[in-house]
């Protein structure tokens, strides 16, 4: 017998000690995901500040240019998306285009051509033509018209700017500028479906206008005469008819005409009006125009763009001479930023081949502009002056050049300097090491005359500058790069290095993110150190193994990195994989089987796939066709299914012993929603051909088949092929719905690749290439840890699997076969009992390999498309811990519970044990024992006086209230008084608990006396405690009290919690040992309706104290208790919130009448263990959950395994539906939120609604509801009907709550329901008056909900005298304030018939109210407080007022009828108009 108990004692400790492993392994696992996520996602942030940080610096000088301005003014015409091609060839009839600017050309300007850099896009062509940098990388987060960071422009540094054009363009320049004079057109102007060279007229019409009023605007032309001045017209007609017409349209092409015809019309106006030759003209565009009608990339449409420049300051033309190229180019030796190839002649079709070419980079045109006014050159500019364009003396034009070097050698010493101070280990930039004897040295050869020296040395020092402001640039790469990569512990002391340096947060995220990983692992110092000692006692074949899977790893890796770019690859890996696993298993199975050449047909079936098109073209009858395919295959697996039994290699996926369907004809219903989404398919395709709307019963058709297909898989088998075969077919309907040609015969294809997947590693288990488990339980208790078994080098292949097919299936980017993919994994997971777990981590460091790959492969260059992918493709993969994990959460749902079979032994369940587990947290929180510490010096403070009722033991961290036990008797006090009866009493101290539910609730007589005997002292407590919760760090407040001290103290913490900000403090505890019960069941119901207040109540119970069931014996069934119960006995203890069960507990409790110690008790307790259970429950009840249950009132002291088995089975029956009744009310209580949220959608819903409705031939939306014209009003009133339920039950909520917890409901969500009144009442007001209803308002017709969320905004909102200027601003899209609005219309209608058909009595009445009505409207309208929907002309309102006017004696005039006299509802719509 004593080696059996010393046996079953070790069984026992070596049972929770192996709790305790898988408990500390679980939240190391969880914490492990959280910073795996965490670190992740600060190193996505990683490439933000290595690729996309600003070039742009700020706090240079500018550099005054030294020589005379060669013009007073500049015109800049941009002919936004004016490609160079189209610009200088000629038509089919041999006529050009432009020949105003051909003429200016081989007269009297230069040409060329200006390379734009990607991305070619209108905002960054712009600032590099004006401001003269190119596309700040930084601006890849913001868009393209947002300007990321401020920089300097050309216009910044002129007298005056004059700009007209586009809002996209001019406003980005202009707006912020006080000396500029612009004006942009509405974006509503930007119609593509129209020609756009309009857009060009109103730009030329805008500066016209200007000269023109300058003739009678003296101070205008005093403007107009100054020197530096500046006029920019953006051009975007070209753009705009490029991308709705492209560049090869006859639009497109007439727009070259028409920049061309107002860039001759302006030098016209120009040259007439100033007549002085001192104005600078320069023609170019932003960027061209793709023959697709697009632009972004580098592609030489879009980077090349044409520029002309003539006027004052620049050369003529220059015929090609024998020192200038072939090709007809400058010899200027300047490689272009588009990086295309520029050496080719000029094309014969532009006719220009015998006049020399200039081309230029895009930004060479700032320093072009600044020289020409003679203006400082922008800070930010990287341009290079082109000195072909410029007619200027020698000693003028190096001057000009020097300028231009220093400008660009500011912001080069400028980045230098910064960094310096800023960084210990500081390298500067050799070849500028001596910048300033160069400087010098380009003085004194200016000085000396040689300034053919000056301007190469210049021209050469500039050069040197911009790669210098490119190494400063790119400086902090090497770092933030080794950081992402490597990482290691000695870059704690790159972390101080870095906040010496002042660098940003983020920096120190990335080394602190990585020092601590590698802390982490360095600290687990055992496991390196075993492993160590594995691999040290391995062979050398096994290291050459491990390398050997490495190598086919990475390659692996490496291919799927090529994948993204180039999906081909797919092709040929599911080829050459379809061959080799056709040899493998045909050598390993043993008898003739057709499973090899499924595997090899399946992978080579779908290598096809990635051989298609990637925009899918329609093909409905393949659609249709796939349907009856994927029924096939499900046939196929049902029957596989069901005729393999007592074959051994299909018995792991085939198992017959697992739990049956609960549908019989489960197979048949998916295949019927499989046939029927083909034949809606059909359907939907040949209303979509004859642009026919879907009818309502075909929508609810394909609603019906989606929602339940994908719900019938959880009725399935649980065995693995069926379950999966399950799945297949549950998803297939809705893949189906949403294909439209060869992708729906992919999803079949893709389900066979996946079946193959699974027949390999079954083949691989039967031919005992992994090692199977023992199924003995002394086995399952030694790898319980691991769910199964653990992972082997061998198991590498099945993660690796798991990101190729996830790869794959990017390039399709369907959601769906993702599901798929996880639920076949995981199942595989099951099939090789291995810990999905382990898996996911593998699949995450694979990821991340390839993450590092990527992370090389992000660019910062070229169009935003190709940046963008850059990202994505980072991104994406890096996302994959957060994404696979959503996914293996979302598929569990159908995977948790399938079934392996031919696994022999019983897989125990884990005790379930709420109550035990609450228990020993309780036992060990340090505030339990803190409680039970202070009552005892309560005790000892005045040990021979006569105890106070309460003391502050601790004033802080935590604060301790300890309340005593008065030496009076309790005999006689079970009886209870009414809180009623205490205020009339005046003591209404608790009245706050009341609720419309319930009004009233019974106390304790001896408690409320006791707090009502200290009621000054216990007040002058309360306030303490709620001013000091106002502080800062307020500290936790701990109550406690011991028998009746206990129930003062539980009286004393409800009425603290009345007084405290809830939302702003910790809540207080209160702790009671032995207490009796204060309350009744109404008293309890009240606490509950404070959501959050029942968690502040723990009362510990001893079965040896009698002082807690004195009032329960004496009145049965009367007091209810409330809160947490911590019930005791000498064999354990376990916690309890029914209250039923809780009372009966108390009752079966053998106490007797001895003093109970419980100092002593929570020591004991502290001791024991919990969470042990006997055989013979868990024998007797095969549910773990019954199991713990009883275990719990074992603990307590209540039940003995030798009670019968009927009570055992009654108080087990009554506990389970109290755990049921919890889990639903805790869902219930999480989903309120997301409630809310969904009916947000359903009123964005009405919004779309309200706003497609504001049409005069419709009426407005209420009146378009109210007909119900159109099958989008069934849905309304849908939305409507969801609407109002959900209110309804909100509102009638928030008013059975206690006035405190309502009031704050009410702020919170009141706003969301007065929109939602004033959305949906008016509906509601349709239903009722088109039924026939009257007096909707005066005979509470009108829902209560309504009129309560009324009420409440009138109590919280108080009415403004006037209204504000953003309520008149936002009218146009308002709602009508007063949701009853169209119910007085309708009484009003109803009253104008009256007029027409009532008696005389009748018609004075009726004409009376009338009269009240239009003062009514007339007072909204000057408030505002009017809808302008309700003005237009087929609306209710409108019809009113006809039949008004036919009803009132004539003349007759009024307030309203003049203002709709006049027609004032437009300048009312825009809030404009301003009411006497």
């Amino acid at each position: 017998m004593g080696g059996r108990a010393a046996e079953e004692s070790g069984r026992s400790r070596k049972v929770v000690n192996l709790s305790v492993r898988r408990k500390r392994l679980k939240t190391k696992e969880k914490w492990l995901v959280v910073v795996g996520v965490a670190l992740h996602a600060v190193y996505m942030l990683s490439i933000f500040d290595i690729y996309f940080k600003s070039p742009i610096v700020h706090g240079m000088d500018l550099v005054s240019p030294r020589f005379a301005s060669p013009a007073k003014r500049l015109v800049l015409l941009v002919a936004d998306g004016l490609r160079a091609d189209k610009f200088f060839e000629s038509d089919a009839s041999g006529n050009f285009r432009a020949p105003f600017l051909r003429s200016v050309i081989k007269e009297r300007g230069r040409w060329g051509v200006s390379h734009a850099r990607p991305p070619t896009e209108s905002r960054p062509g712009h600032v590099a033509i004006i401001a003269g940098f190119y596309e700040d990388p930084s601006a890849v987060t913001k868009g393209w018209k947002a300007n990321p960071v401020e920089f300097d422009s050309v216009f910044n540094r002129s007298r005056h700017t004059f700009s007209y054009g586009s809002p996209d363009i001019v406003p980005i320049f202009c707006a912020q500028l006080p000396h500029a004079t612009w004006n942009s057109y509405s974006p509503d102007f930007e119609d593509f479906a129209t020609d756009a060279s309009f857009l060009d007229e109103w730009s030329f019409d805008q500066f016209q206008g200007l000269m023109n009023r300058s003739k009678e605007d003296p101070k205008l032309k005093e403007l107009l005469l100054q020197d530096n001045l500046v006029v920019f017209l953006h051009l975007l007609g070209c753009d705009s008819n490029g991308h709705a017409h492209r560049p090869f349209s006859s639009i497109y092409l007439n727009n070259v005409a028409v920049v061309d015809s107002i860039a001759e019309r302006v030098y016209n106006l120009l040259e007439d009006y100033y007549r002085d030759n001192r104005t600078a003209y320069i023609f170019t565009a932003d960027h061209g125009m793709h023959d697709k009608g697009s632009h972004g990339d580098g592609h030489p449409t879009n980077t090349d763009t044409p520029l002309v420049v003539w006027g004052a300051g620049v050369k003529h033309p220059k015929p090609i001479s024998s020192s200038s190229h072939g090709d007809g180019h400058s010899d200027c030796g300047t490689r272009f930023v588009d990086d295309h190839m520029h050496d080719t002649p000029t094309p014969k079709e532009w006719g220009l081949h015998g006049i020399e070419r200039v081309d230029v980079n895009q930004a060479d045109i700032t320093p072009l502009m600044s020289t020409l006014l003679g203006l400082p050159g922008p800070v930010n500019s990287v341009g290079s002056l082109p000195l072909d364009y410029i007619d200027m003396n020698k000693t003028d034009e190096v001057e000009a050049v020097l300028a231009n070097t220093k400008q660009v050698l500011n912001q080069f010493v400028w980045k230098s300097h910064t960094k310096e101070a800023t960084s210990l280990f500081f390298k500067p930039f050799k070849p500028l090491a001596h910048y300033s004897s160069l400087l010098d040295q380009i003085e004194d050869q200016i000085s000396n005359g040689d300034y053919e020296a000056a301007r190469k040395l210049s021209e050469n020092l500039r050069d040197l500058a911009l790669q210098g402001l490119h190494y400063f640039q790119t400086y902090d790469w090497l770092m933030l790069m080794t950081v992402q990569l490597s990482g290691c512990l000695f870059l704690g002391f790159l972390s101080m290095i870095l906040f010496i340096e002042q660098s940003p947060p983020l920096y120190h995220a990335y080394t602190t993110m990585t020092v601590f990983l590698w802390t982490q692992i360095s600290s687990e110092y055992r496991f390196i150190k075993a492993l160590w000692r594995q691999l040290s006692g391995r062979k050398i074949n096994y290291f050459s193994k491990v390398l050997a899977a490495c190598a086919v790893a990475v390659f692996i890796l490496e291919y799927l990195v090529n994948s993204f770019t180039e999906r081909k690859l797919y092709t040929w890996c599911f080829l050459t994989v379809g061959a080799i696993a056709f040899i493998y298993l045909f050598k390993s199975i043993p008898w003739r089987s057709g499973i090899p050449f499924f595997v090899c047909g399946a992978c080579w079936f779908l290598s096809v796939f990635t051989l298609m098109p990637a925009e899918i073209p329609d093909n409905n009858n393949l659609v249709i066709w796939s349907g009856v395919m994927i029924i096939m295959v499900g046939a196929a697996g049902r029957f596989l299914d069901q005729h393999t039994e007592g074959n051994k290699f299909w018995l792991s996926i085939c198992n017959s012993d697992a739990k049956k369907p609960k549908f019989p004809m489960l197979f048949q219903l998916q295949a019927l929603l499989v046939g029927l989404s083909s034949v809606m398919v059909s359907i939907s395709t040949s209303h979509r051909t004859q642009n026919q709307e879907l009818h309502v019963w075909h929508q609810f058709i394909n609603w019906s088949i989606v929602g339940p297909s994908m719900v019938l898989p959880l009725f399935s088998a649980n065995g693995l092929l069926s379950r999966l075969t399950s799945i297949f077919l549950g998803f297939a309907p809705t893949f189906l719905l949403l294909s439209i040609g060869y992708e729906a015969v992919f999803y079949s294809a893709f389900a066979l690749v996946l079946m193959a997947w699974i027949l390999f590693e079954n083949t691989l288990i039967y031919s005992s290439k992994v090692k199977r488990l023992s199924s003995s339980f002394n086995n399952m208790e030694d790898n319980s840890l691991v769910d199964g078994r653990y992972l082997q080098l061998s198991d590498v292949r099945i993660p690796l699997t798991f990101p190729f097919l996830m790869a794959a299936l990017l390039i399709f980017k369907l959601f769906i076969p993702f599901l798929l993919v996880i639920c076949v994994f995981s199942a595989i997971t099951k099939l090789n009992r291995l810990p999905r777990l382990g898996c996911y981590f593998l699949v995450i460091l694979f990821s991340d390999v390839m993450t590092m790959h990527f992370f090389f492969l992000v660019q910062n260059t070229g169009s935003w498309m190709e940046i963008g992918n850059s990202i994505s493709h980072f991104g994406i993969v890096s996302a994959q811990v957060v994404f696979v994990l959503l996914l293996f959460a979302l598929t569990n749902v159908y995977t948790k519970d399938i079934h392996i079979g031919s696994v022999e032994g019983s897989s125990r369940k884990a005790i379930f044990s709420s109550g035990l587990e609450s228990a020993n947290f309780v036992l060990t929180s340090d505030p339990v024992h803190q409680a039970w510490n202070a009552i005892e010096k309560q005790k000892q403070i005045n040990p021979n006086a006569e105890p106070s009722l309460f003391d502050e033991i601790q004033p802080e961290n935590p604060t301790i209230i300890a309340f005593g036990t008065p030496p009076s008797s309790l005999s006689g006090q079970e009886d209870l008084v009414s809180s009623s009866s205490l205020k009339e009493d005046n003591f209404a101290h608790f009245e706050f608990l009341c609720n419309k539910t319930n009004p009233n609730f019974s106390l304790n007589p001896a408690a409320i006396q006791l707090f009502k005997s200290h009621y000054h002292e216990l007040l002058q407590l309360k306030e303490k405690l709620v001013e000091n919760s106002k502080s800062k760090t307020p500290s936790l407040v701990i109550i406690t009290g011991q028998s009746v001290g206990g129930s003062v103290a539980t009286l004393f913490t409800l009425w603290l919690l009345q007084g405290l900000n809830l939302s702003k403090v910790k809540r207080p505890l209160c702790v009671t040992f032995g207490s009796p019960l204060v309350g009744d069941e109404q008293l309890r119901q009240c606490v509950l309706k404070f959501s959050t207040w029942k968690s502040c109540f723990l009362h510990i119970v001893s079965n040896q104290d009698p002082t807690p069931q004195l009032f329960i014996s004496r009145k049965p069934g009367v007091y209810k208790p409330f809160g947490t119960f911590l019930l005791c006995s000498a064999l354990g203890c376990a916690c309890f919130e029914d209250p039923d069960i809780i009372l009966e507990q108390l009752v079966k409790a053998n106490s007797q009448n001895q003093e109970c110690h419980y100092g002593n008790i929570l020591s004991d307790l502290q001791c024991k263990a919990t969470c042990t259970f006997s055989k013979s429950i868990e024998a007797k009840f095969d549910s773990s959950l019954q199991a713990s249950l009883i275990t719990q009132l074992q603990a307590i002291g209540i039940l003995s395994q030798q009670q019968p088995s009927k009570e055992i089975d009654s108080l087990i029956v009554r506990m389970k539906k109290h755990e049921t009744k919890l889990l639903i009310q805790k869902k219930k209580n999480s989903d309120s939120d997301k409630k809310l949220n969904e009916m947000k959608v359903h009123m964005a819903f009405l919004e779309w609604y309200k706003k497609e409705s504001r049409q005069p031939k419709i009426g407005g939306y209420y009146d378009r509801y109210r007909n119900q014209g159109n099958i989008s009003d069934v849905n309304v009133n849908e939305f409507k009907k969801k609407l109002m339920n959900y209110w309804e039950d909100s509102v009638t909520e928030v008013e059975n709550k206690p006035q405190i917890e309502g009031a704050h409901f009410r702020v919170r969500w009141l706003w969301a329901g007065t929109n939602y009144r004033r959305m949906v009442e008016p509906l509601n007001i349709a239903d009722y008056y088109k039924d026939g209803g009257k007096n909707y308002k005066t005979e509470g017709k009108r829902p209560k909900h309504f009129i309560l969320l009324e009420e409440w905004l009138t109590g919280v909102v108080k009415p403004e005298a006037t209204p504000s200027k953003s309520k008149r601003e936002s009218v146009g899209a308002s709602l009508n304030e007063d949701s009853c609005f169209w119910a007085q219309v309708e009484e009003a209608r109803i009253l104008c018939n009256l007029v027409k058909n009532g008696s005389v009595d009748e018609k004075e009445r009726a004409l009376q109210e009338l009269k009240n009505f239009e003062a009514y409207v007339y007072g909204s309208l000057k408030n505002y407080a009017l809808s302008p929907e309700i003005f237009l002309e087929k609306s209710s309102f409108m019809q009113w007022l006809k039949e008004y006017k036919g009803v009132v004696e004539q003349p007759y005039s009024s307030l309203l009828l003049d203002f709709m006299k006049e027609r004032n509802d437009q300048a009312y719509k825009e809030g404009t108009f301003n009411f006497p």
